[in-house]
């Protein structure tokens, strides 16, 4: 497959920011066919996340790619297997040699590589997920939705300290799970117009419900929605956190904004500032899972303390303890964290390290050592679906989404669509 054409442009995000979006086309015998991707955006991003885009700008990454493709289409560069996309990564990093692409910028690879793929699988008459997955069944991931949230992806002075609160239905089909999330969702904000007075219906940066509740009362929240969920579906849902500890970490202390805290005769109320060392984190989040037996734990440490992470995946085995910003989709950090133990679980975030290559080989080693998978959405995200493809294609057994947000449903969509398409039982 011969590239014919290169186009990237600018386009919006769902938080309304500029991303990039590749337009790669080809001619095969007298049949033209294209296809287009385009790159999502974090909010909280982790410490060795290669860059967005150029330190000089989107417009340099933008003007980058298009030279870069016309370079691609001069040279008849003939790409036909996924192995075929270091061809790309070689040329790139004879430009940029940093360590993050801040010269190039990660969403420009990262659109760029994931266009060209989709249009070799078309050039192969395949779907993007057929071509990847070689052949092996047909499994759908289980949705992992973000329902009620806060942290970074809100911007109001009092929500949770943690970003996101978790659901993952127990079934057996995609849809199923995803209709269950619906209808969970729906039970959330019924209740929480009654129990958050101050809640003014604001949603997260990813379509979640923004409470000004604190974390365990959000968590109590949900423990209600489960058992609703129980009664009306016979269906059961687990829980799971986002803590994104990283982002309230602050000169070796975790500062906590709106903290229930535990007083005298059991009483407990509201405490602002709540400041909590290493030790206590990690006994307070210890508490949270006992609790609220919570199947789904992600970063609820600072990125950098792989110890820590060790000692909770330790203590409970059965829960996924999730590297996200601790290892940010970097296979160095994802050799560290296998061998210090830290977690059970990672989160694959392909415009993390920005190469699918990379990608795949982050996935590879995890699935070898046992490691649960969790391929997730950003934040700022975009309508293209290739996130779905590649859950598919690389069977990987969570997608991470929000449940709402026409560029979450692009995707949950899209997985409806290939699990009736292959009759999946």
């Amino acid at each position: 497959m011969i590239l014919t054409k290169v186009l990237a442009k600018k386009i919006l995000n769902s938080r309304k920011e500029e991303t990039i979006s590749v337009i790669a086309e080809s001619k095969k015998i007298s049949k033209a066919i294209g296809t287009e991707a385009s790159a999502p955006s974090g909010k909280s991003k982790g410490k060795y996340e290669v860059k967005d885009f150029s330190s000089r700008g989107i417009d340099f990454s933008i003007n980058f790619i298009n030279v870069l493709g016309k370079k691609l289409i001069k040279e008849k560069i003939n790409f036909q297997s996924f192995e075929d996309l270091a061809e790309i990564e070689e040329l790139v990093r004879q430009y940029d040699k940093t360590p993050n692409l801040s010269l190039v910028g990660g969403n420009s690879l990262y659109a760029l590589e994931t266009a060209i793929l989709k249009l070799i699988a078309a050039s192969q008459e395949q779907e993007l997920w057929q071509f990847l997955i070689q052949g092996k069944k047909v499994i759908l991931p289980r949705p992992l939705g973000n329902c009620i949230g806060g942290g970074a992806h809100v911007k109001q002075d009092k929500k949770t300290d943690f970003q996101e609160f978790l659901l993952l239905p127990k079934t057996k089909h995609f849809f199923d799970a995803y209709f269950i999330n619906l209808q969970a969702y729906k039970e959330a904000k019924a209740l929480l117009t009654k129990k958050d007075k101050e809640w003014k219906k604001n949603l997260t940066d990813e379509s979640a419900l923004a409470t000004t509740l604190d974390n365990e009362s959000t968590l109590a929240l949900l423990q209600a929605v489960k058992q609703t969920i129980k009664e009306k579906f016979d269906i059961s849902i687990e829980l799971g956190i986002d803590v994104a500890a990283s982002t309230f970490w602050k000169v070796n202390r975790y500062r906590y904004k709106n903290y229930k805290n535990r007083k005298k005769g059991g009483k407990r109320e509201i405490e602002r500032e709540k400041i909590l060392g290493r030790e206590e984190q990690i006994s307070y989040i210890r508490e949270l899972i006992k609790k609220n037996s919570l199947c789904y734990v992600e970063d609820p440490l600072q990125q950098e303390d792989f110890n820590g992470f060790a000692k909770l995946s330790a203590k409970f085995p059965s829960t996924l303890i999730t590297a996200d910003d601790l290892t940010c989709t970097r296979l160095e950090l994802v050799e560290k964290m296998i061998k210090k133990k830290a977690a059970n679980a990672l989160i694959v975030k392909p415009n993390q390290i920005s190469s699918l290559l990379e990608t795949k080989k982050v996935i590879d080693l995890a699935k070898k050592h046992g490691i649960t998978l969790i391929i997730s959405h950003r934040s700022g995200e975009t309508t293209d679906n290739a996130l779905a493809h590649f859950a598919v294609g690389w069977q990987i057994p969570i997608i991470k989404t929000g449940i709402l947000g026409k560029e979450r449903i692009a995707k949950l969509n899209e997985l409806v669509r290939i699990e009736r398409a292959n009759n999946v039982k």
